[in-house]
């Protein structure tokens, strides 16, 4: 790569516009050059990523690099903010189940559009926009449930959770959101977020597992609950305690068990919680992809818990 397009890239996020490279004396011909090679990635017309950066960004990654390469391309002062999960993703705020599109809010009283890239949306209140490094965005608050009217529930509840954890939003803000969709066709389904959101849930795999609890008729466990043993001594903090059962339901991303010692640590704790009289049951991504597995499991767990006791 060009030493002056590598400098730029750094200084603005790895993102550039084909003004920025008009300005370092590039024509067309050498920018379809370096498309072609894979020095720049084209998310949209005059809206570029680094190749190197964008083949190496994790797929949660990049709906933040393509909502900063679209404004980036719209030049320095455009009429819109990112809303819906292109603010929650240039605010780090975990993001599942929408689409790959950057979604925009007008900053003025212009239509909403949408294109297979972009979809522009109509303004919201000024209250709901906060500054941040790439300019004006929707707050995180306002943000989930403008996912949850597009994409659903169990996606509003992935960035709301994250949202309160994070201390980005409170449950005052999310209330407040609310009332800004209160014309909304699918408001129910924020209201339902609003309803749920925990910031006790620790990533978005413990989200969606309470959402696929409810979702097949199971109460909602405690989260975070600590189990101590016959004397009162600690033992564990599990993610998802059905406590009248005695049932453990613990969220496995799998991550840490490329360390042996973490997955020894991990088996005592969970043979000890068994000796305690708990059954565990341990969920993975492709368990929550289908509902009724998950079902089938918490109650056969509850059956031979009751069949202990």
């Amino acid at each position: 790569m060009r030493d002056e397009v590598r400098t730029l890239l750094a200084a603005c996020g790895q993102v550039m516009s084909i003004g920025d490279l008009q300005a370092l004396g590039f024509g067309p011909d050498e920018v379809r050059a370096m498309v072609r090679s894979g020095e720049l990635v084209r998310i949209r017309r005059g809206a570029f990523v680094s190749g190197v950066v964008w083949r190496a960004a994790a797929p949660w990654e990049r709906p933040a690099l393509r909502a900063r390469a679209v404004l980036r391309g719209l030049g320095p002062e455009p009429a819109v903010a990112p809303s819906h999960q292109s603010s929650l993703a240039v605010q780090a705020v975990s993001v599942h189940g929408t689409d790959d599109r950057v979604h925009l809010c007008r900053l003025d009283d212009g239509r909403s559009r949408q294109d297979d890239v972009v979809c522009v949306h109509r303004r919201v209140p000024a209250a709901f926009l906060i500054d941040t490094d790439v300019g004006p965005c929707v707050h995180a608050a306002l943000a989930s449930l403008q996912v949850a009217t597009r994409f659903g529930v169990e996606a509003g509840l992935v960035s709301a959770d994250a949202a309160l954890r994070l201390r980005m939003a409170t449950r005052a803000e999310l209330e407040q959101a609310l009332h800004v969709l209160r014309a909304c066709p699918r408001r129910a389904a924020a209201a339902r977020v609003v309803e749920l959101a925990s910031p006790l849930s620790e990533s978005a795999g413990e989200s969606r597992t309470r959402w696929v609890l409810l979702a097949v008729g199971l109460p909602l466990p405690e989260q975070q609950a600590e189990i101590a043993d016959e004397h009162g001594l600690f033992v564990a903090r599990v993610d998802f305690l059905f406590r009248r059962e005695r049932v453990i339901v613990e969220f496995d991303g799998m991550l840490k068990y490329d360390d042996p010692t973490a997955l020894r640590r991990e088996k005592l704790r969970e043979d000890r919680l068994r000796e305690l009289g708990y059954e565990v049951v341990r969920l993975t991504w492709a368990d929550l992809a289908d509902p009724r597995l998950v079902e089938r499991r918490l109650r056969g767990a509850f059956a031979r818990a009751r069949a202990r006791r």
